[in-house]
């Protein structure tokens, strides 16, 4: 390996994290160094392992895509309190509208129930106006009868 490779800087091409290709197109492979500078330190590399291809170290892809993901899991962590907040919203609405469902099931049992008693009333004043017409008549019958 020569000292340019060495240099963590070096053909990593702008390419943050793991690099899967070679700008040259082919797929990049983990290496083992050997030197005595780097010994067993991974490296990501072109398979042609020429100079002017990929290299970059494999401990510098994972910082980056380490650095890359926090925003993301911050923006995450975000989005989860807030659903956990709506959430929360939502299940106080459910219990407001479970109060509400209950209130108005009482209303419709006595209305339901006035209704009933007022059905009730009109037909005894049915049967009271009923009984007076037929009583009337009666009445007048038994008038005309004795003249």
């Amino acid at each position: 390996m020569s000292s340019k490779s060495e240099d963590s800087s070096v053909n990593t091409f702008g390419i943050r994290g793991f690099p899967a290709k070679c700008v040259c197109g082919l797929e990049s492979t983990i290496y083992t160094s050997n030197t005595k500078k780097n010994p067993g330190r991974p490296f990501f590399r072109c398979p042609t392992k020429r100079d002017d291809h990929l290299f970059k170290w494999v401990e510098e892809a994972v910082l980056e895509e380490v650095e890359d993901a926090i925003p993301k899991i911050g923006c995450i962590e975000s989005e989860f309190y807030n659903a956990k907040a709506e959430a929360e919203a939502m299940k106080a609405a459910i219990r407001e509208l479970k109060a509400e469902v209950m209130i108005t099931k009482v209303e419709v049992r006595r209305f339901k129930l006035i209704l009933k008693l007022c059905l009730g009333i009109i037909c005894l004043i049915m049967l009271v106006c009923l009984v007076m017409i037929m009583f009337g008549k009666a009445k007048a019958k038994r008038n005309v009868i004795s003249y």
